[in-house]
């Protein structure tokens, strides 16, 4: 079981490194909860570190800025890797 949790959490840090290089080319914006690209960039990035380094509960923003129609749509809108990541998430905060 344990191996399976950081088997789906290498996963998902993959994906989410893929998505802060896709992230890094956007500025501007807005989305709610963020003024710009660049501040939702910066947190995304310490988001990933902070997973990286064991912190689970990161997993709660995670979940809210893949949602579907929020933060990850708005300012980029690649649905695809926006729900995969998402469905990794809820995989995650599931087991």
């Amino acid at each position: 079981m344990e191996n399976d949790f950081k088997n789906d959490t290498q996963s998902l840090i993959s994906d989410l490194k893929q998505a802060e290089r896709i992230l890094s080319e956007y500025s501007g914006g807005y989305s709610g909860q963020y003024f710009s690209a660049e501040e939702f960039y910066k947190d995304l990035k310490d988001h990933i570190f902070e997973l990286e380094n064991g912190n689970k509960a990161v997993l709660e923003d995670l979940f809210i800025w893949f949602a579907p129609i929020c933060q990850w749509d708005e300012f980029v809108g690649d649905t695809i890797l926006g729900e995969k990541i998402f469905q990794q998430i809820i995989t995650l905060k599931n087991n």
